[in-house]
């Protein structure tokens, strides 16, 4: 029995349609699975004895996720040899009739040949690589005269992207909230089991989200056509269903992604949902809505611009004439590394004509540099290998999780990048498993698993055939595979003999390639360390915020920090904010009851921004945002941390009975009592008597909701005229102030 939603009437009809289970598809998964073992349980023991860590996390590879990190690492390779390549664009204001709008038209092209950013060995193109070139045609531009030598007018169509699929679910969830792959499967998983949606019960808001198919049963189609006509219009409802064809290869096991019923629109039942479900209700919702209209119509109109002496402008400018299906979704782009001569969108030119000529009023050169490629998000990253047709929907999730958590990548900026311990796995399965870390090879695999789910293929053959080839690769790896020591250009302090990389836990280090007779060593960061990398009003001369002695530059695993002198008498530190990272503020003190530190802004060992108090381990004060400080430690006693010990398992829970447990429940302590309230404040918690951590949590919540923190410094409340009854005034006050406040709205 299979059904894609759960829903009264999903299961219901399910129910009247049983089928024999398709033994095909059974193997394919059996297939799978195996394959999936043979790499990762032979591979992964290998990398674990030939690479040592620090830490007592497990190493791993992966038919998928192995590819996953080489494209990754491909990428940041890129980028480091890269090097960029100067270039000039140039821009002119010309007019045509005095009384309309002046045009802004890009030198094009030189004597016939396009202006480009660099030389293209496929066809002779034109440069502007530097300011004296530039200088030299902008001259030509102010003694030339100018006419409009072809105009074209077009009108544009946009039309509306599928339904939602796995991949693009997680993609466009990235985009528009920053969620990462698991969380958006986890938030989706939570609408597909069911919401509680008050007197109608529970009940499923999505279908299945693992899915790479963008058919949609024709039930839900009407229903989204008879919607889009009542909300929008006929103008907005094409003439015939629209339906979308699913890529080569897909499974189409489950229909698309979308809602189970178009009647619980998501403003209707928001008050039913998390924050996070309702984000990515409203995505699903209006893409499939969307899917189902008709598409954005733009006039567009261009021109190309002679000048004397051979030279091309051109111009260009569209606006949108009918929305479409614009009106309820707009799909977002990865950022690119390069600028985009896209025409401007929003600006319609001026009327034109062919022969007209046209005045200048000015013109200008600027400087461009081009840009390596950009690191791949999570969202790209999927967007990759849903490309090269590598992994299936439900993988997806998992493979963006394993090369964060076994710390193969971090993420800058949602940017991924691969550490050092990722470039060293990634490059020794490349020099020693070739075909697992083939990209066509693996999608090779992916066909071959789609064959066996047809019943075109024999799975114990394709594993059989697959093992053949495997083994005498391990076998190799298994005396070969070691990671190799590098030579650099970099003499010894010491002896003058080359450096060498040499890795050892985690990192690499430096190493005098004269040893043993010469055993200077120093750690990469100490090497390469430069200020100027640092933020410029850093004071590196600040003493010891606990004893006042000099400090001086320290490095650990998240990089560079000033660090007491007294060490180990005094554990005292700094952090050095980056260049591109501004200096933190004052903080706040720890709001811990007895305890007499500061909030310290840190750094995880993922990059992640953190604040904690900086008497740890004394006290384990810790939050994400400072926003967090006042609700998570209200009343909140100094309390030590304490390490959770591994390998321990909690005592099974005793049976017990209905009768007994509901005893427990209602002998369940609550924290503090409630009390009665100032009508200033009920008016905003919209309760007579609350507890004091009650009444924290609501006005937080009014505060995000009513998006009342300045947005240049969250730490500031900016009231609305009902929180500044409660306050007294209706000035900005510090959040650590509120506490305080809201005590005298709470009667005893």
């Amino acid at each position: 029995v299979t059904f894609n939603a759960i829903t009264k009437d999903a299961v219901l009809e399910a129910l009247k349609h049983p089928r024999k289970i398709d033994l095909s598809t059974v193997n394919a998964q059996q297939a799978r699975r195996l394959l999936d073992r043979m790499v990762g349980y032979k591979i992964s023991p290998l990398l674990q004895r030939r690479i040592k860590r620090s830490g007592s996390g497990s190493l791993s590879a992966g038919r998928v996720q192995s590819v996953a990190l080489k494209l990754v690492v491909d990428r940041e390779k890129e980028i480091e040899a890269f090097e960029p390549v100067e270039y000039w664009t140039i821009a002119a204001v010309l007019q045509g009739d005095p009384k309309e709008r002046s045009i802004t038209a890009v030198l094009h092209s030189i004597e016939g040949k396009r202006i480009e950013k660099e030389p293209s060995p496929k066809k002779e193109v034109a440069l502007i690589p530097n300011e004296i070139e530039a200088k030299k045609l902008v001259t030509k531009l102010k003694h030339s005269s100018f006419k409009i030598t072809k105009v074209e007018k077009k009108e544009k169509k946009r039309h509306p992207v599928p339904p939602f699929i796995t991949s693009t679910l997680q993609q466009e969830a990235s985009r528009h909230h920053g969620f990462t792959a698991s969380r958006t499967m986890g938030i989706a998983q939570s609408l597909y089991e069911g919401v509680d949606l008050g007197s109608e019960g529970t009940e499923g808001l999505i279908t299945y989200m693992r899915t790479d198919s963008v058919r949609v049963e024709m039930e839900a189609i009407n229903a989204a056509r008879k919607l889009i006509d009542g909300a929008y219009g006929k103008e907005y409802l094409p003439q015939k269903p629209k339906m979308y064809a699913s890529k080569k290869g897909a499974q189409d096991a489950h229909e698309a992604i979308r809602p189970t019923n178009l009647n619980h629109p998501p403003d209707v039942i928001k008050s039913y949902l998390t924050t996070d479900q309702y984000k990515l209700y409203v995505l699903i919702w209006r893409r499939f809505i969307a899917s189902q209209m008709n598409p954005a119509i733009y006039d567009t109109v261009s021109c190309e611009i002679s000048a004397d002496q051979d030279l091309i402008l051109r111009a260009s400018g569209s606006i949108i004439k009918f929305q479409g299906y614009l009106a309820v979704y707009q799909e977002k782009e990865d950022t690119d590394g390069e600028e985009k001569n896209a025409q401007d969108e929003g600006t319609l030119l001026p009327p034109v004509q062919e022969g007209q000529a046209l005045k200048l009023l000015d013109v200008e050169s600027n400087q461009s540099f081009t840009k390596p490629p950009p690191r791949y998000t999570e969202a790209s990253l999927v967007k990759e290998l849903e490309k090269s047709g590598i992994g299936r929907p439900s993988t997806y999730a998992s493979i963006m999780n394993k090369i964060q958590g076994r710390a193969y990548t971090t993420k800058e900026r949602l940017a991924l990048k691969p550490t050092e311990l990722g470039k060293i796995i990634a490059q020794m399965l490349e020099n020693h498993f070739t075909m697992i870390m083939d990209i066509k090879f693996t999608a090779r695999m992916e066909d071959d698993l789609d064959e066996i789910a047809e019943n075109k293929k024999d799975w114990k053959a394709f594993l059989k055939d697959f093992w053949t080839k495997f083994v005498p690769v391990l076998e190799k790896a298994e005396k070969e595979a070691f990671v190799p020591k590098l030579m650099t250009d970099i003499n010894c302090p010491k002896c003058g003999s080359k450096l060498q990389k040499i890795w050892a836990r985690d990192k690499y280090f430096y190493g005098c390639s004269n040893y043993p007779d010469c055993k200077f060593t120093v750690s990469i960061e100490a090497l390469e360390f430069k200020k100027e990398d640092y933020a410029e009003n850093f004071d590196w001369d600040q003493m010891c915020p606990k004893c006042t002695s000099p400090m001086k530059i320290r490095f650990g695993r998240f990089g560079a920090f000033l660090g007491c002198t007294r060490y180990p008498d005094c554990n005292g530190i700094v952090n050095i904010p980056k260049k591109d990272e501004p200096i933190p503020e004052d903080m706040p003190k720890c709001p811990a009851i007895g305890c007499d530190g500061d909030i310290k802004q840190r750094r995880s060992r993922w990059g992640k921004t953190f604040f904690s108090c900086s008497n740890y381990p004394d006290c384990n004060v810790i939050v994400n945002q400072l926003d967090d400080l006042e609700i998570k430690y209200q009343d909140y006693p100094k309390t030590p941390y304490v390490k959770k010990t591994k390998g321990t398992k909690k005592a099974a829970a005793k049976k017990t009975t209905k009768k007994k447990a509901a005893k427990k429940k209602t002998t369940k302590k609550t924290v503090g009592n409630p009390a009665p309230l100032s009508p200033e404040l009920q008016a905003i918690v919209g309760a007579k008597e609350l507890t004091r951590g009650e009444v924290t949590k609501k006005v937080w919540e009014y505060i995000k909701s009513k998006d009342l923190q300045n947005p240049s410094n969250k730490r500031q409340i900016v009231p609305d005229d009902k929180l500044a009854k409660v306050f007294g005034h209706s000035d900005p006050i510090d959040m650590m102030k509120l506490a305080g406040i809201l005590s005298k709205h709470i009667l005893k």
